[in-house]
């Protein structure tokens, strides 16, 4: 056997089980998963009621370093896994009798082998150790404290009616459950600048983001190290080995907020890969400085929206039933609805045009080793892909005329949001 199996005892009939791209509603006689290749996987899940309608999605990691089994049992009452230690007497009995056990294994999905390595070939065992929860489970819903208590209790605790002017004061304070929040990187809301920077200087800045990079790398290079990564752990050998420790692991993270919030249904994986994003996109000195987290950053950023519009042409398609990435639609909404209350008008179309113009606009001297070249024709490349798929008029021929404007697209500014322009006392 050359492969891994996943058996998962006990598991109640209709359950919502998937792994990587890939999800079913199981039947009676399912006991797991066969034929998983080895590296990084996401198991996930959601139990369903009398009526088939399920809950939270819930989802955990494993990484497969040999071939063998992992088994888990269903606990129906905490609607989780937990994990079966199995003897090497137990192993021995599978192996012997596998053709029998095999029957009642779902194979795994190999169409989506391909997809899912292209989706997150720069994580790392230690990048998740760095970002999962500390309870090693990611929830589709934020987990609260809850703390028993009686009508009278709440009564005598209630304090006395106040005029707020802030209706969040009304609002109950809650208190996130320690453990099991993503411990994802801290991008911070505006532009940072060097101490004792003029308004000129803190503009600058404000501008071009290459000093906010380079603080967030530095934090996430101490948290890595701390952890025991090295320059050479790597989940694919061929993609990312000249990459900075720091910068693969900032790919890495903007790799795992993809896929939890394309799996899971997290949210906070969805604003956290939109504010490494919209940073990586605001710097122009760090193309100069650092041409391979760009060249990495434009190869995750096709395979990324690749997969999302291959979910939203899927979501399009009446017949079919909803997939795993039934929020995709989000990366490419451009008006609030419904379903995309919490995607800002033509916020992907606006940050690509602006990282491809600063990659083709800004004003390079390649140093030798023919990076920045490269650079340079694998964002040509991805605007052509991207005009093809989606017919934003992101070309590369529109966005060199740009080169010598010193206008301010108003695309390129988020009056409302984290990114709202700063105004400096002169």
């Amino acid at each position: 056997m050359n492969s891994c199996v996943l058996l998962l005892h006990d598991v109640p009939e209709n359950t919502e089980v998937g792994i990587d791209m890939k999800f079913w509603r199981v039947g009676k006689n399912f006991r797991g998963i066969k034929d998983i290749p080895l590296g990084f996987h996401f198991v996930y899940f959601s139990a369903v009621n009398a009526d088939c309608k399920s809950g939270q999605r819930t989802g955990f990691v494993e990484w497969f370093t040999h071939p063998g089994f992992v088994a888990k049992r269903w606990v129906a009452v905490d609607e989780d896994f937990v994990d079966v230690p199995l003897t090497p007497s137990d192993v021995q009995r599978l192996t012997d009798n596998y053709e029998e056990v095999s029957l009642y294994l779902g194979p795994y999905p190999s169409e989506c082998r391909r997809a899912w390595v292209a989706l997150t070939n720069l994580v790392s065992p230690a990048s998740l150790s760095r970002i999962l929860p500390e309870c090693g489970r990611v929830y589709s819903c934020t987990q609260f404290l809850s703390e028993p208590s009686s009508s009278q209790q709440r009564l005598a605790l209630q304090p006395a009616p106040e005029v707020s002017s802030n209706p969040e004061d009304l609002l109950p304070k809650l208190q996130i459950l320690p453990g099991t929040e993503i411990r994802f990187s801290k991008i911070p809301k505006n532009p940072l600048f060097p101490p004792n920077s003029n308004p000129t200087e803190i503009t600058a800045h404000g501008i071009d983001q290459t000093y906010t990079l380079d603080s967030v790398l530095h934090v996430i290079a101490e948290s890595a190290t701390n952890l025991g990564a090295t320059d050479v752990e790597i989940n694919q050998p061929d993609c990312g080995n000249s990459l900075l420790l720091e910068e693969r692991e900032l790919l890495a993270e903007l790799q795992f907020s993809y896929v939890t919030f394309l799996l899971i249904h997290v949210l906070d994986g969805w604003y956290q890969w939109r504010r490494i994003v919209q940073l990586l996109a605001s710097c122009e000195e760090a193309i100069c400085r650092r041409p391979q987290l760009y060249i990495n950053l434009v190869s995750v950023l096709y395979h990324q929206l690749c997969s999302a519009a291959k979910s939203k042409e899927f979501l399009e398609d009446k017949t079919a039933v909803i997939s795993t990435a039934e929020l995709a639609d989000l990366f490419f909404s451009e008006a609030t609805g419904p379903r995309t209350n919490i995607a800002e008008p033509a916020f992907l179309p606006s940050v690509v045009r602006k990282l491809l113009r600063n990659i083709l606009c800004t004003q390079m001297l390649d140093s030798g080793d023919g990076l920045l070249q490269s650079l340079r024709e694998r964002a040509e490349g991805f605007c052509h892909s991207l005009e093809q798929r989606f017919h934003w008029g992101i070309k590369p021929e529109v966005l060199k005329k740009e080169e010598n404007t010193a206008d301010v697209f108003v695309d390129d500014v988020d009056w409302e949001g984290d990114e709202a322009p700063v105004i400096v006392q002169l």
